[in-house]
Formats: structure tokens, sequence, C-alpha cells
């Protein structure tokens, strides 16, 4: 996409205002009334340091900035046959496969970003950090400007996102899991995969996409809406927590699929909205619809019923920075999280609106008294 009702402009370096842009519906959907608030379009690799937008210090990151992108070339790590890494995270355009306005006519170009998580390369002793573990949170406000659970009002966000396949390479520090799923995606033993990563099991209860919400002072509020491609040839929700080491064959078999029987290296769109239940606040309705879609599919996400219990989506935070020490943050969570997790994407676009949980109506829609707010 190449237009947007809103973006983000740049003031001085960390802070941020909102301003006004062109009107662009999305993959057949119209934008929500009042547009979306947050917008990224990727015309810029997030920098290491200090992005207006980006960050990268959260518990689960240890991204270098593309500090060692000679050394991989130099130890020839390759993520398909025939193209080495390069830089783990690089902004591309992609010919062809743009998203659409009326959910028809396609655009020419899609502008991404690829990330690209190899594993835990300090097996190939780097250092950290050793971009591993790479995880990008944007937040969708200012900080210290929430000052109430986002949720009882509701949220909406739009991604438009695909696996871009790599080669999971255990020399690099990538799990076995992975390796056997490259191998073998529909786990029945026979050795029919291409030996690229095509799907991502969950990886320390993380999303693929997903907008977190994270009270310090009240860690039982916290609570992740995310999306992913967790299993074969499906865009699911999020809505649960399997250990991947002590039962791989169960992997996301209980999360909510949105999209089935799809190709996941191409570009798919996922529409959410989420909102506190009324009668119990504890639990998050959530309503997804994938590409162009008007139907919804619906789950009920748990929050935490003590700080013991992690049995639920978990956010990353930004609480390791000094501006949001403390504070209440809703953030975009991406990335493919967990020491050994192996995986890459390409992100076309995130947008979001913390105006309320909105149902998608039909792109070029005018009648915004129609639009549903649960």
């Amino acid at each position: 996409m190449k237009k947007s009702m809103w973006m983000f402009g740049i003031v001085a370096a960390g802070s941020l205002i909102l301003a006004p842009a062109t009107m662009a519906d999305r993959n057949g959907w119209a934008d929500p009334p009042g547009g979306w608030t947050f917008v990224e379009e990727w015309h810029k690799i997030p920098d290491y340091e200090n992005d207006p937008v980006w960050n990268h210090n959260n518990g689960s990151d240890e991204y270098s900035g593309n500090a060692y992108t000679e050394d991989f070339n130099l130890y020839e790590v390759y993520v398909q046959d025939g193209v080495l890494v390069g830089d783990v995270v690089q902004i591309e355009t992609l010919e062809g496969v743009g998203d659409t306005e009326d959910g028809a006519a396609p655009a020419e170009d899609a502008i991404a970003m690829r990330l690209v998580d190899l594993g835990d390369p300090r097996k190939l002793d780097f250092a950290d950090p050793s971009d591993r573990k790479i995880f990008f949170l944007g937040a969708l406000h200012k900080p210290g400007e929430l000052t109430e659970d986002p949720f009882l009002n509701g949220i909406t966000f739009c991604a438009r996102f695909r696996i871009f396949p790599i080669i999971p390479d255990r020399d690099i520090g990538a799990a076995e899991d992975l390796v056997a799923v490259a191998l073998d995606p529909d786990g029945d033993g026979v050795p029919d995969g291409d030996g690229t990563l095509r799907f991502i099991p969950e990886a320390s209860d993380r999303a693929h996409v997903g907008v977190g919400f994270v009270n310090p002072s009240d860690t039982t509020q916290n609570v992740l809406v995310g999306v992913g491609y967790y299993t074969q040839g499906t865009l699911s929700v999020l809505v649960n927590n399997l250990d991947s080491e002590t039962d791989p064959d169960d992997v996301g078999l209980n999360n909510i699929p949105v999209l089935t029987d799809i190709d996941t290296t191409a570009f798919h769109s996922v529409w959410i909205s989420a909102k506190a239940d009324p009668d119990n606040p504890m639990l998050i309705n959530v309503r997804a619809y994938g590409d162009g879609s008007l139907e919804p599919v619906e789950a009920v996400i748990q929050r935490e019923a003590s700080e013991e219990d992690l049995d639920m989506p978990d956010p990353e935070n930004l609480q390791d920075n000094a501006e949001w020490s403390g504070i209440m943050e809703l953030a975009f969570n991406i990335g493919s999280a967990g020491t050994s997790a192996a995986g890459g994407f390409q992100y076309d676009y995130l947008v979001a609106t913390m105006a309320g949980a909105f149902d998608p109506q039909p792109a070029g829609s005018t009648d915004v008294a129609s639009w549903d707010l649960y």
C-alpha cells in the first residue's frame, strides 16, 4: 500500500505526532471511522537505537542492527538454496504482489520488511546481540498517554504478511523440531517437505503479528491478541500456550483458524477486533476476518488468573526502556521470538486504532453509521 489515512510524523528524536494523509481502503475492507491512527508501510529499516516507532529493547530480542551481515556471508549462511542471508532485517520492493484497495484489482508492487530469525547464532561464536529472538515492538501511543485498559473500549488492527521460507539450520542453533517440520510438515513420518519452513510453531507463546497490552502495576491484566502461521496451510488466532518441547505434536492445534488451505508464502490479510467481555473483563472477545471476508471467526482469550498462570498469550513489553518503565503500554508485537526459534516473515503493512472494536465494512463504504462497534 502506498496511501493511508494517518501516518506517523517525526517531530524530534523519540517523539511522534499523528499527521493526516490520503484515505486508502485495504484488501477489500474500508478504513474504520476516524481512520487508522497507527500506520506502518515500511519505507525504512527500523533503526537499531532511538527509532521513533519501532523498538527492539525488550525481553525477547537480540537484534544486532544487521551488524553481522558480512560475518554471515563469510560463513555462507543461506536462508534459501543459493540465497545468502544478507541483512537479517531489510526493506524490499516485491513486484506484482501488492495489496488491493477494492479487493479485486491488484496493486503493482508491495513494499515489505523482511525479518529473518536464523536460530541461535551463538553456536557460531557470535556474541550477543546475536540476531536471535528478533522481535520488534511498535507502540500505538506515546509514553504515558494510556491511562486505562484499552480493551474496555476495544481495539482494531489489520495486518498483511506472509512467511518468507528459510532453511532451518541446526548448525546455527535452529531447534530440531523446526528442522523436522521443514522436512515433514504434516508429521506423518514421510519427509515430503522441501526443507524450508512454511509455518512456524509458537515459540515462547508469541504472536507473529499481535497487539499486546502491558500494565506493570497489575500483570494479571496483560494480554496479547495475536495471529500467526502456526500450522500447515493455516492462519490462526493465538489463544493458548502449548509447549513444543514437551508435546511437539500438539503445537498450535488448539488455536483458532482464520484461514485454512492457504499458501502461507503468499500474502494474506487479517482484520482483528478485540474487546473485554462486559461481564468478565478477564476475558477478551476477539473477532477475526481474513482476506477481505466480512464473516467473523470468534475466539476468547483468557487473561492471567495470577502471576504464576502463564497459560495465555504473553505480550512482550517496553519496560526495559526508561521512557516506558512503570507505565501502561499497548504495542504491536512482531517477530519470531524464542532462543532456538527460526523463521522468516515479510510484513507488507500493519495498521491499528484504539478507537474501538470495529467489524469491517466493504471497501468504498461511506455509511459510517452502519459500522458495528461491539
